[in-house]
C-alpha cells in the first residue's frame, strides 16, 4: 500500500517512454468503462499504435447510457446509440478508424454486478486473440467509479486466461482521491507517454453528450468539468505496467538442467548458439575496453570470446557446476574469471565498460530488473555499453524475451541511449550506452 499523494509524486517523475515499448510487438486492446475513457486515458497509446500501423481493438464495457437519467428526450437506448457513435468518431480522431470494437453493453453504473460480467473475460480474451494483442489496457484498479473498478477486475480476469498479455492501467478519475488515502500499488511500475495534444483534444470534443451541448432537458445530467479536462490535456499521460503473473525458476531448476555434463540449450555447438554468438560479436563491433562483465555466462563461450577485446572479463552464473565448467574451458587467471552469483543480489563491486545480458533477463522479475539496472548505473564507466540478447520463443517464465527487454529499455530510458537494435525470427539484440551523469556532461 502507498499513500495516493506519494504515488502521484512517483508517477509524475516516472520515465517518459516510447508507447510501443509499453504495448510490445503486437496489437493493443483498450478496455474503456464508458465512451470517452479511451480518449481521456489512452490517446498516447492509441495514436502511437495507429502511426506504427499496429492492430488496435476497443472493448466498450458500457455504452454510457446512464449519464443523463432524467432526460425524456434522450432515453437510455437513444443515448447509448449516440455515445457509441461518439466513441467511434473519437477513435477516428486518434487515427484508429479501422479499430475493431467489442461492445459488451453492460449496464452503466452496475456493470460488475450484471449476470453477463461473469462471461465477459472469455469474450475479451478471444477478442485479444483476434486482434493479435500483446497488451491490454484498462482503468487502474483504484480509479473511483464502480465501472472503472469493474474494468480493472475484468482486465485481471482476462490476464488469468491469457497470462502472456501485458496488463497496463491508466487513471481517469484517480485525482479525486485525497493525498492521504492508502491505495494498493503493489506490482505497478509507472511510466509516462507524451500526450498527442491536438488529436486528443479533437477526440475528447467528439464526446459531445459529455460536454453539455446535446442533452438539454436534464439539468442534473453529467458533464465533464473544466478542471478535469485541463488535467487530461497536460503534456503527459500516465500508464502503469502490472507485474507479469508467476515466478521465475529458482537455482534448483538450473542445477537439474546442468547436472552432470548436460548442455540443455546446445550452447557448445548448436547452429543457433554458434550463429547467435557470432552475430553478437559482430553487433558489438571492434570497440573494447578495460573490463567486461557477463551475467548468466553458462559455460563461458561469450566471455571467452570477449577476452580478445577487453583486458579483463568476469562471468557470473548461479549454478556452481556450470561456473566450474566455464572456468575449466575459458578461465585465464587475472584475465577471464567466473564466479557464482545470482543477480541482482550478487552484483559485483566492479567498474565495467561492457555489460552483457544474454538470454538471462527473463529469468528475473520486474523488480529485480530495476534493481539490476540501478546497480549497473552505479558501476558503469562513462560511455560504457550494455548489450541485451533475448530469445523470442517460449521461455516458461513470467516475462518473455520481448517483455524483459522492453521493460529494461523503459526503466533505463533516462540513463541509457539505445544505439542499435536488431531482430531475427528467434532472438533480438539491443545495444545501449550509458549516458554521463549531468555533473559529468
Amino acid at each position: 500500500m502507498s499513500r495516493y499523494g506519494d504515488w502521484c509524486a512517483r508517477h509524475d517523475a516516472a520515465p517518459v517512454v516510447d508507447p510501443l515499448l509499453l504495448t510490445g510487438p503486437g496489437g493493443l486492446v483498450v478496455l474503456a468503462p464508458h465512451p470517452d475513457d479511451e480518449a481521456l486515458g489512452t490517446s498516447g497509446l492509441l495514436v502511437a499504435m495507429a502511426h506504427a500501423g499496429r492492430p488496435v481493438g476497443l472493448v466498450a464495457l458500457t455504452d454510457g447510457e446512464g449519464s443523463h437519467r432524467q432526460s425524456a428526450e434522450w432515453p437510455a437506448e437513444r443515448l447509448a446509440a449516440r455515445r457509441r457513435e461518439e466513441q467511434a468518431m473519437a477513435m477516428a480522431e486518434l487515427g484508429c478508424e479501422d479499430a475493431s470494437i467489442l461492445h459488451l453493453s453492460l449496464p452503466d453504473g452496475a456493470s460488475r454486478w450484471h449476470d453477463d460480467f461473469a462471461g465477459a473475460a472469455e469474450r475479451v480474451a478471444a477478442f485479444c486473440d483476434e486482434i493479435g494483442a500483446t497488451a491490454l489496457a484498462s482503468t487502474v484498479p483504484f480509479d473511483p467509479h464502480p465501472d472503472h473498478e469493474a474494468a480493472a477486475i475484468l482486465a485481471e480476469n482476462v490476464q488469468r486466461l491469457r497470462p502472456h498479455l501485458r496488463r497496463l492501467s491508466y487513471p481517469v478519475w484517480s485525482m479525486r482521491h485525497p493525498a492521504e488515502l492508502e491505495v494498493d500499488v503493489d506490482g505497478l511500475t509507472p511510466f509516462r507517454v507524451e500526450t498527442p495534444i491536438v488529436e486528443k483534444a479533437r477526440a475528447i470534443a467528439r464526446h459531445e453528450t459529455q460536454m453539455g451541448s446535446v442533452v438539454g432537458d436534464d439539468p442534473s445530467g453529467f458533464a465533464l468539468p473544466d478542471w478535469f479536462l485541463r488535467h487530461h490535456q497536460g503534456p503527459f499521460e500516465c500508464v502503469f505496467w502490472h507485474r507479469m503473473p508467476g515466478s521465475p525458476p529458482g537455482p534448483e531448476h538450473f542445477a537439474a538442467l546442468y547436472d552432470g555434463d548436460r548442455d540443455p540449450w546446445g550452447a557448445r555447438d548448436s547452429a543457433y548458439e554458434v550463429e547467435k554468438r557470432e552475430a553478437l560479436l559482430r553487433f558489438l563491433g571492434e570497440e573494447g575496453g578495460d573490463s567486461a562483465i557477463e551475467f548468466g555466462c553458462g559455460e563461458g563461450h561469450v566471455a571467452g570470446a570477449l577476452a580478445s577485446r577487453f583486458q579483463t572479463v568476469a562471468g557470473f552464473d548461479l549454478d556452481p557446476g556450470i561456473v566450474a565448467r566455464a572456468t575449466a574451458h575459458h578461465g585465464a587467471p587475472g584475465r577471464v574469471t567466473f564466479q557464482v552469483g545470482r543477480m541482482p543480489e550478487a552484483f559485483p563491486d566492479l567498474r565495467f565498460d561492457l555489460l552483457v545480458l544474454s538470454e538471462m533477463l527473463y529469468f528475473l522479475t520486474e523488480a529485480e530488473i530495476e534493481a539490476l539496472m540501478a546497480r549497473a548505473c552505479h558501476h558503469a564507466r562513462p560511455g560504457a555499453r550494455l548489450v541485451l540478447v533475448n530469445y523470442l520463443g517460449p521461455t516458461d517464465t513470467p516475462l518473455s524475451g520481448d517483455d524483459a527487454a522492453d521493460f529494461l529499455l523503459m526503466i533505463a530510458s533516462e540513463k541509457l541511449t539505445l544505439e542499435r537494435a536488431e531482430r531475427t525470427e528467434r532472438y533480438r539484440m539491443d545495444l545501449l550506452r550509458f549516458r554521463a551523469p549531468d555533473s559529468e556532461a
